[in-house]
């Protein structure tokens, strides 16, 4: 199966619409901590991709199988090797933030 992926504005489509989104966080935690995703139907978890190189039994209990997730990194690389290492280990439906941190901090809504 293939990775989705997620763009900043579909994202914040569904922030604004209040729908229930689970926001996995990749980028290290003093990033994490100075600047995150909020919002009134946001969890956001803040796991370091570093922590989940060699498996991500890390997240166990963190996560359900069948439930979405977007997960977020500076650029969009890290975050598309997360994602893709949750489809392997039977996620449903993940996604990769396009573009990351960085594409969501320049993006503008009207």
């Amino acid at each position: 199966m293939t990775v989705k992926h997620l763009s900043t504005s579909d994202l914040a489509e569904k922030m604004e619409n209040h729908e229930k989104t689970l926001i996995l966080d990749v980028r290290n935690t003093d990033d994490f901590d100075e600047w995150k995703m909020e919002g009134g139907q946001v969890e956001v978890i803040n796991e370091p991709y570093f922590n989940l190189l060699d498996d991500i039994r890390s997240l166990d209990g963190k996560l359900e199988k069948n439930q979405e997730v977007v997960v977020v990194c500076a650029k969009g690389n890290s975050s598309q090797m997360v994602a893709e290492m949750l489809d392997e280990e039977g996620y449903e439906d993940v996604y990769s933030l396009e573009g990351g941190m960085q594409a969501w901090g320049e993006h503008l809504e009207r």
